[in-house]
């Protein structure tokens, strides 16, 4: 087998292994149809050892890494509009241009520790109390009227003034201000009897 490294070419910055900019800088001539199929088999038989060692050793490329990167470089290879003159080059180039873009890409993202089944997401200590707190609160605002519960919506949830209020219920601002103060305390006083533990 002939050292990886002696069929290197020049790199290219892909921004992805898919795209042409995989293809630039490799020997290639004029347009041709794109090699078929049992072509690519016979050439993956051929080549694949090759190119694992070239992504596995040179580029320290996990082995089931590698095999992605391979097929992709084999389906590129399957794509390309041009003749290519010296396959092995442009195959070797192709994984070593695949390999430099996988890493760029991880370098971009954090690995998750090893001990990550033994944390929790610490928003979610939480969550029950929070979903029982919101299903209670809905229950105590359907034992209001109407009016007041339209107020309360308005004041808290659309973060509207006692103004706003006043202005959306057709009503002076000093009685928006006694409504939203009475609705809360009624919607307390509801929220509590339904907590309320029974003796």
């Amino acid at each position: 087998m002939l050292d990886p490294n002696a069929a290197e070419v020049t790199p290219v910055v892909p921004d992805s292994p898919m795209e042409s900019g995989l293809l630039a800088g490799m020997n290639t001539t004029v347009s041709t149809p794109p090699a078929g199929p049992q072509d690519v088999g016979v050439l993956y038989e051929q080549y694949r050892d090759l190119l694992m060692h070239v992504a596995c050793r040179k580029f320290r490329v996990p082995d089931s890494d590698s095999e992605n990167l391979m097929q992709e470089v084999f389906l590129a290879y399957m794509q390309s509009e041009t003749r290519v003159e010296n396959t092995k080059a442009w195959l070797v180039a192709a994984m070593c241009n695949a390999s430099r873009h996988y890493w760029r890409q991880q370098s971009r993202t954090e690995s998750l520790p090893d001990d990550i089944g033994d944390h929790s997401d610490p928003t979610s200590h939480g969550l029950a109390d929070h979903f029982a707190t919101s299903m209670t609160l809905r229950k105590a605002l359907r034992y209001l009227q109407p009016r007041c519960r339209e107020t309360l919506y308005l004041h808290y949830y659309e973060g509207r003034s006692a103004n706003d209020v006043a202005r959306e219920l057709d009503t002076t601002s000093r009685y928006a201000e006694k409504l939203i103060h009475n609705c809360l305390k009624r919607v307390r006083e509801i929220y509590f009897s339904i907590t309320a533990v029974k003796r």
